[in-house]
């Protein structure tokens, strides 16, 4: 398998990290898209998290970098991904979102310190911080024989592999008390341009 005309000339446009993340920018959020392979995103024109992040992957690995993946779980609220890439032994990250503040990141952090970049600005509707943990790398190149980037049904092996990597770093349950609030001007700014229907909800 391999890219159509259209696709690669899609890619050849993504010069950068920065590029990909304006195009991310761009699409519409999905929040139905599911696990939709790279192709498929090219072709709709649409993605939510992961389905952006798997994008940003492949085109990543169009720019020379291992397409790999950072999870973040979370309490009260829906979990995220990102696409992450190294520079100089730095890490970088780019991410499809509903939030403003959870989007990319430049290639200046150890992987702790880029995951936790994430902390401050990680947070449902009604304010409360809700990060809890996030794991190593999970590489995809694994998984290039399946076709992963190409594919037309929704990857459930990527979501396996997910369940199954290893936490990088897990808030203590004790702190979790110690976790503040946003407050009304944060969180005004992460919900900008926000889709209501793709946030999370209190179940009723």
């Amino acid at each position: 398998m391999n890219w159509t005309a259209r696709e690669r000339r899609i890619l050849a446009g993504l010069r950068t990290p920065a590029h990909i993340q304006s195009f991310l920018d761009e699409l519409e959020y999905d929040e139905t898209a599911g696990l939709a392979s790279p192709r498929v995103v090219m072709r709709s024109g649409k993605a939510q998290c992961v389905s952006g992040v798997l994008f940003a992957a492949a085109a990543l690995r169009e720019l020379g970098y291992p397409p790999q993946l950072l999870y973040i779980d979370a309490v009260a609220d829906d979990s995220h991904c990102l696409a992450i890439y190294e520079s100089s032994g730095l890490w970088g990250s780019i991410g499809k979102s509903n939030f403003t503040t959870l989007r990319s990141r430049d290639p200046i952090y150890p992987y702790q310190a880029l995951g936790l970049s994430y902390f401050d600005g990680y947070f449902n509707q009604y304010g409360k911080r809700t990060m809890r943990s996030f794991t190593v790398p999970i590489d995809l190149e694994r998984f290039e024989r399946r076709g992963w980037r190409f594919a037309e049904e929704e990857l459930l092996y990527i979501d396996r592999a997910i369940d199954l990597a290893p936490k990088a770093w897990a808030l203590p349950r004790h702190r979790a008390k110690h976790v503040s609030k946003v407050g009304k001007l944060l969180r005004n700014a992460g919900l900008l341009g926000s889709k209501a229907a793709g946030l999370w909800r209190r179940s009723r």
